[in-house]
């Protein structure tokens, strides 16, 4: 679990790709990154039979957010690379999506004791159940989505009665449309202390005996 969220939070904040679309950032419009979230983080894996993606060093500072590992460094700018929203203790980073581009794909950044915990934004299914978590907290629409790339050959989708159907059918792409306080709740109720990658923040005492 920890490996698979270190890659998991590498692939969401450096590339933006997420299957959970939102129409808006909730929460009070942040023009620069707050102090209190500024500072230098690190999250060790506990994953000890892979020496990849095992250590993760974040800077935050007022303009940009710097992420540096085995992957590689990146930097992140805000309003140019993501939006960032305050809603009571915490703060919602918002990305534009790469397919519906006026919507966003949504993480939480949480102060702690620490440093910050850090909280993907996941649809995950209700147990015996083909509903997920996110139609139980907020109203969605179902929109067609079709790709304007041509295939080399056409594509015939086939029906369960093995006749062919239609050719270059559109997909259904799903976002959810929320309040401030539906996304609280959402996040207190299935989010808060359960799974989040923690960032401990590097105090000045560590890295003089570090030099």
């Amino acid at each position: 679990m920890k490996k698979l969220s270190i890659i998991l939070f590498a692939v969401l904040i450096t590339a933006g790709c997420s299957e959970v679309r939102f129409d808006k950032i909730p929460g009070v419009y942040q023009d620069l990154i707050p102090m209190e979230i500024q500072g230098k983080y690190t999250y060790y894996s506990k994953d000890l039979k892979s020496r990849l993606l095992d250590t993760l060093l974040v800077e935050i500072n007022q303009n940009q957010i710097i992420i540096d590992g085995t992957y590689g460094e990146t930097k992140l700018m805000i309003h140019q690379d993501f939006n960032l929203h305050k809603l009571g203790e915490i703060y919602v980073i918002g990305r534009q999506d790469k397919v519906l581009k006026s919507m966003y794909n949504l993480s939480v950044i949480e102060p702690s004791n620490k440093g910050l915990n850090y909280y993907l934004v996941n649809n995950k299914s209700i147990k015996g159940s083909v509903e997920n978590k996110f139609d139980t907290y907020f109203p969605f629409l179902d929109v067609p989505y079709t790709y304007e790339a041509v295939p080399s050959e056409p594509i015939i989708l086939a029906g369960e009665d093995g006749v062919s159907g239609s050719v270059g059918a559109p997909n259904m792409l799903r976002y959810y449309s929320i309040s401030d306080e539906q996304f609280f709740h959402y996040f207190d109720k299935e989010l808060k202390n359960k799974e989040f990658i923690p960032l401990k923040k590097e105090t000045k005492e560590k890295t003089k005996k570090s030099k």
